[in-house]
């Protein structure tokens, strides 16, 4: 999905009578303070420019957003409301504490290689104000992320998570370290492979918060069936012992003990 505003959308907040003139405006100002913020940032960009871009004068924005925050606010609504939609269909087709998790990893690492130019805006022009707390953007942030929190609390219900399981630590895990992991890429320093990624990210998850008796089958799991990096470490150290002019007879095991 292509998270980028519809300006042909009658969906806006702007202020004033809602008349489809005046919608078709709204929209207008928006698409182009979107774009003057996404080119030189919320701090920079300017009323006049986006008046300029729109081909109006400055003084009429101001009767549809009475401030640069105000437009800013818009454009991001534009961002989350189409995407909680969006999870919401998703999310209720999908059971089980694994697959909820890894849809919810992977719809998170979209927004952040799709746009990441909204992903800073939100992070280092919304997040970072005192006013945040009390923003209508920091409400649909919570409704965003209450998918995770239901799928905490569903595990916990269903049996899969202990139930002590603290719904919003693991809320801060996830996002927290979905932000961090991504910040090269949202500074065009780093590339990721989206479903890789996102398979790692979900197995390092779970590993910390599943039960330990199911962390010690996973682990039991991961001796059997050796990954590609523990198979290229077996047959390096064999290479060794060959160069070395020992006999393959004298390698012992070592996930069993010697008699």
């Amino acid at each position: 999905m292509n998270t980028a505003l519809d300006t042909k959308s009658p969906v806006t907040h702007a202020f004033g009578k809602q008349t489809p003139r005046r919608l078709r405006r709204a929209a207008e100002i928006i698409a182009a303070a979107r774009d003057i913020f996404l080119e030189k940032g919320f701090e920079r960009a300017s009323v006049s420019e986006i008046a300029s871009k729109v081909g109006v004068v400055e003084g009429l924005l101001y009767s549809y957003y009475p401030t640069k925050r105000d437009m800013l606010n818009e454009v991001l609504r534009g961002m989350y409301e189409p995407l909680i939609q969006e999870m919401e269909e998703g999310f209720n087709r999908i059971d089980g504490l694994h697959s909820r998790m890894r849809f919810l990893v992977w719809r998170h690492l979209r927004v952040y290689v799709e746009d990441p130019g909204l992903s800073r805006l939100v992070l280092h022009e919304v997040r970072t104000r005192p006013e945040y707390f009390n923003s209508a953007l920091h409400g649909l942030h919570v409704r965003y992320t209450e998918f995770l929190m239901r799928t905490v609390r569903d595990a916990v219900v269903d049996g899969e998570l202990p139930k002590d399981t603290d719904s919003a630590m693991v809320r801060g895990i996830v996002y927290g370290g979905l932000e961090h992991r991504m910040w090269g890429v949202l500074f065009g320093r780093d590339s990721v492979d989206l479903e890789l990624e996102t398979d790692r990210f979900t197995k390092m998850v779970l590993r910390g918060i599943l039960p330990e008796t199911h962390s010690e089958l996973v682990s039991t799991a991961s001796t059997l069936n050796p990954s590609n990096a523990d198979i290229e470490r077996r047959l390096q150290r064999l290479e060794k012992i060959v160069s070395a002019g020992e006999p393959l007879s004298s390698v012992k095991p070592r996930d069993k003990k010697t008699k």
